[in-house]
């Protein structure tokens, strides 16, 4: 046999010493790592890696796969990369936020807002997103001569932005959404220049919101004195527009070179401006709280839908934490010192090209991350209690926590750390959480709950705040208590369930549940079913809740509300009804195009939107009959007379709807099973065929 060579002497000796100092150099890294804020950072900007680097103890991650306490991008993160974060580890940006970055969805969330308290939401210029709202948009040039601004819904740096006063000039083009807004034709001018302000607006939590507003901002002027606008001057961009983009390439551009000084170049600093108009005689103390309550009220009209992609993201986070954004709130000033938001940016850019920016960009930095309160003792704890639930999982000692425990936990937390920001702010000013403002923003935050309860369909978690429900609230629901009372169940028997059943169904009982599913029924009856299957009315139980009282409104068959609701009866109509349904705009005019074989209907708005296998509410009279929508005069509905493509858009109305042309009707969308449901030009239909 052939013997293979005998290793030379001292060769494991000296793998042995390799692999000790291996193991060596392993346990110093680990060791300096337990004491080091490690930050990872996808950005173009110099300030960052200059502010972050400036910081004790903290040091930047070798690569994105490293264990990182803190992830900047200066792109939109999506989703399933949040996911994956650890619950230590914090990024820049929320999931969901374009709610309000983008200009079509800040429009439609506003506007959502303002049809319910119309004087509350008044700080924003009527808005119109296009082709949606086109034909209501076309009807603001009937009349005296009106300047309007129009904008791509996902632009920046003012690419693509231009003014109109003539209906022809309105862009048509279904394949791209517009943002159309009436223009400010009287703003507040500085030494004759028209400007906007960039203010720093940090957010830190969404459940509770955790608004923070920066005393450092920049005021940008466009480089042309301003003139009001005129079928003559509507293509001066530099004269119209305060955009820094556009205006910093005018030959007569001025850079800052004194950022104390209010009038010094076409990028002046906030604080110095503010000063300024308080030796002029104006009232900047007001100024402000009519702009921090317009920063409010923004960011509580999408705080549902923040909290949703939040928690559904990370179950398992109580702090409130993992996220935090900056974001930059473009505000102008009218004449009589009016603040209005134009927009909302969520990468507001930190480029410091100037001195000016580099003061003002790095103090809003640093006071970010100190906020944060980052330290590698709370990365410590979180990693132990982490190891501690998974090794009781495995052991199957793990304890489940109550929606009750949690809540409390969480409400802890939340006094505790706003009691650790209040004496860590430095240049920052907390707009909310607070007692007061939880009192003052009460009735505008559970209408934001609502209008998303609405359109999502389903019921928010509830919201994490620090005080409790005001007492007028408290009274509110006393009396509904007291109308309505509900029997305690404690205090009655429970009956025995019973076991489930282990029967296999028999071939009548199988056909029976293929037929329940292709009517769009449950696989299981359920009570108060009846009647509900191939759009009955006998015995029909209103699952919309027709049967609410509603100011105005009779009930069917002239009954009074009852706690049983299923005793008013959905009304009966027919295709081609005209009729009045409720949406979160209000009672609408739309006509009934066709009848689901599960009781459910296709309608149309007066704008062509088009809405299929939708149950809505039905405004009633007295005798329980569909109150008949009024066409307005010279105007006919949109008839569906063939199918055509169609271009699907986020109505206002908050569903996903589809948008017809005038010269592409909506095509109809399949009945269940394989069949259509056809509509004739006279407004006859064909269902099943």
């Amino acid at each position: 046999p052939v013997r293979s060579a005998a290793p030379p002497a001292g060769a494991n000796q000296a793998s042995a010493v390799g692999a000790g100092g291996a193991r060596e150099k392993r346990r110093r890294r680990a060791a300096e790592r337990a004491t080091k804020i490690v930050f990872w950072l996808e950005t173009k900007y110099d300030v960052l890696p200059d502010v972050c680097g400036g910081l004790e103890n903290w040091k930047e991650a070798p690569s994105a796969t490293y264990d990182f306490d803190l992830l900047w991008c200066d792109t939109a993160i999506p989703a399933d990369r949040f996911m994956k974060l650890k619950l230590y580890q914090k990024m820049n940006h929320f999931v969901g936020m374009s709610s309000i970055t983008r200009k079509n969805n800040l429009g439609r969330n506003l506007l959502r807002m303002r049809k319910q308290f119309p004087k509350e939401y008044k700080f924003f210029p009527d808005t119109w997103i296009l082709p949606t709202d086109l034909s209501d948009f076309k009807l603001q040039f009937v009349g005296k001569s009106k300047t309007f601004i129009i904008k791509p819904d996902n632009g920046c740096q003012g690419k693509g932005i231009f003014l109109v006063r003539d209906v022809e000039k309105v862009p048509v083009d279904f394949s791209t959404t517009y943002v159309a807004q009436r223009y400010i034709s009287k703003p507040f001018l500085l030494d004759g220049f028209k400007f906007d302000l960039r203010l720093y607006v940090l957010v830190t939590g969404c459940d509770p919101l955790r608004i923070f507003i920066h005393k450092r901002g920049l005021v940008r002027l466009a480089s042309e004195q301003y003139v009001e606008p005129s079928g003559k001057n509507l293509q001066q961009a530099m004269v119209h527009l305060t955009n820094y983009a556009i205006n910093k390439f005018n030959p007569n551009f001025e850079e800052n070179t004194n950022p104390d000084d209010a009038q010094d170049g076409h990028k002046r600093s906030w604080e110095a401006v503010q000063e300024y108009l308080r030796q002029c005689g104006h009232n900047v103390d007001q100024l402000n709280a009519d702009i921090e309550d317009l920063v409010i009220k923004t960011l509580i009209a999408v705080q549902p839908s923040l909290s949703h992609f939040y928690h559904s993201c990370q179950p398992d986070d109580v702090e409130n934490s993992m996220c935090f954004e900056i974001l930059g709130f473009d505000v102008m000033l009218d004449a009589n010192l009016q603040p209005w938001l134009l927009e909302v940016n969520h990468a507001p850019s930190f480029a410091t090209e100037s001195d000016l920016d580099r003061i003002v960009k790095t103090e809003v930095l640093a006071d970010t991350f100190t906020l944060l309160n980052l330290s590698p003792e709370a990365r410590r704890q979180k990693k132990r209690e982490v190891r501690e639930k998974m090794e009781q999982r495995a052991m199957g000692q793990g304890k489940k926590t109550t929606s009750g425990e949690r809540s409390a936990v969480e409400h802890q937390i939340a006094v505790e750390r706003s009691a650790w920001e209040e004496a860590h702010l430095g240049g920052f000013k907390r707009l909310y959480p607070s007692e007061s403002k939880e009192r003052e923003y009460w009735d505008v935050h559970e209408a934001a709950i609502g209008i998303w309860e609405m359109l999502m369909g389903g019921t928010s978690r509830r919201t994490v705040r620090l005080t409790e429900k005001p007492e007028e609230e408290e009274k509110t629901d006393e009396r509904k208590s007291d109308k309505h009372p509900r029997k305690d169940a404690s205090k009655e028997p429970k009956a025995p369930k019973d076991p489930p059943s282990t029967a296999k169904r028999t071939p009548e009982q199988l056909r029976d549940v293929v037929d329940r599913l292709m009517n769009g029924c449950s696989a299981r009856p359920r009570p108060g079913e009846a009647g509900r299957r191939r759009g009955a009315s006998k015995g029909h139980t209103d699952a919309a809740g027709d049967g609410d009282d509603i100011p105005g409104i009779a009930l069917a068959g002239g009954e009074e509300e009852s706690s049983a609701h299923s005793k008013h009866h959905r009304p009966e109509v027919q295709v081609g009804d005209v009729i009045k349904v409720q949406t979160n705009l209000g009672w609408e005019t739309v006509t009934v195009r066709a009848k689901r074989t599960n009781g459910k209907i296709d309608i149309q708005f007066r704008d062509g939107e088009y809405m299929r296998s939708v149950h809505p509410r039905i405004m009633r009279d007295s005798n329980g009959c569909a109150v008949p929508g009024i066409e307005p005069p010279g105007e006919s509905p949109v008839i569906a007379a063939v199918p055509g493509p169609l271009s699907p858009s986020r109505s206002a109305r908050g569903a996903i709807s589809q948008v017809a042309s005038p010269s592409r009707p909506p095509m109809l969308p399949p009945a269940m099973g394989a069949s259509n449901d056809w509509i004739f030009a006279d407004g006859a239909a064909a269902g099943g065929v």
